[in-house]
């Protein structure tokens, strides 16, 4: 009872596990509506069978070569950041940034290759030749859907960071408004992709949950160092 009455084991049970539970059974509870799919269907053409903003140029663009200058680019700009500090919980910080900016849509990726939600376009109710899964995991990494959670909704979900950096800095604006910056950001590029056929909106959901899981866990180290949350489970 002594650690969840501590500012670590608050963290924890509220920060890290109550707000993952919550938007997980939001994804979950939404991919299970018929209206995950119908959804997409606004931007699919039962003429042409196939979704209207697939090839569109600037979606097209920004989708396949753009979007991944903000984790990647963004990761040297951190790195670039971090090296100039000459405080130690400052560096410590941004290279933490960096890093989550780097590995967050890596790990994204990675963890799709797990799970059995394939892509909506390859669906028989978009011309395509799969039956939608009745399962969350896939029996083995080859039968990996490669749609959940998405990869470029993460490119825009890492802007959680700034929600850490405002917490460090202690800067209420700044913790909030990187907070909004990151869901706005998160489904805006989610949005795109769901236009193109390639998502449905439980997996930009998902995306966002298990974000903010990886961050929740990534970040908590410089928050001790700085002594936002206490390093000891409770005071004596």
């Amino acid at each position: 009872m002594c650690f969840f009455n501590s500012a670590l084991g608050r963290y924890y049970s509220l920060h890290t596990v109550l707000v993952f539970m919550l938007s997980a059974l939001l994804a979950g509870w939404w991919q299970q509506q018929s209206a995950d799919l119908a959804f997409s269907a606004l931007f699919f053409d039962e003429t042409a069978q196939q979704f209207r903003y697939t090839y569109q140029s600037l979606i097209y663009f920004f989708g396949k070569y753009a979007i991944w200058g903000i984790p990647f680019g963004g990761a040297v700009m951190w790195t670039a950041y971090a090296l100039k500090q000459t405080e130690a919980l400052s560096r410590s910080m941004y290279l933490r940034i960096a890093t989550f900016f780097f590995s967050a849509p890596l790990i994204m990726g990675a963890l799709k290759q797990f799970t059995a939600m394939p892509r909506p376009f390859l669906l028989q109710e978009f011309g395509g030749e799969l039956l939608l899964p009745q399962h969350f995991w896939a029996s083995g990494f080859a039968q990996g859907g490669g749609a959940l959670p998405s990869v470029h909704a993460t490119c825009g979900f890492i802007f959680l960071a700034l929600y850490y950096l405002g917490w460090v800095k202690q800067q209420p604006m700044l913790r909030w408004s990187g907070l909004v910056l990151a869901l706005l950001a998160g489904f805006f590029f989610g949005f795109l992709r769901i236009a193109q056929g390639y998502h449905t909106l439980s997996q930009v959901l998902w995306a966002g949950a298990f974000v903010w899981l990886y961050a929740s866990f990534w970040f908590l180290p410089v928050l001790k160092q700085a002594g936002v949350i206490s390093p000891l489970p409770c005071s004596s």
